[in-house]
């Protein structure tokens, strides 16, 4: 599993590329701090997705949210439906 953490900015954009490349995802708002400066973020939860297209889409986002960076958390996981 994979998080990205990013700046709150272009959402719907966003869930449209999320939507589009057909990912399964939890999005959660939140607060962040990038170099002291306190904005507010996104954490997007990804299972079932490759690192390659992780940072694909890490890459797309930070792109058009025109950020100098944005992180990736790899999260070991099982999961499960039930």
């Amino acid at each position: 599993m994979y998080r990205i953490l990013t700046e709150r900015k272009n959402l719907q954009k966003i869930k449209a590329v999320l939507r589009r490349l057909g990912l399964d995802y939890t999005l959660v708002n939140a607060e962040g701090s990038w170099q002291g400066q306190t904005e507010s973020s996104i954490a997007i939860e990804l299972d079932a997705i490759t690192w390659r297209t992780t940072q694909q889409l890490a890459q797309l986002i930070k792109t058009m949210n025109d950020q100098q960076a944005v992180l990736i958390q790899t999260i070991p996981s099982s999961s499960r439906l039930i």
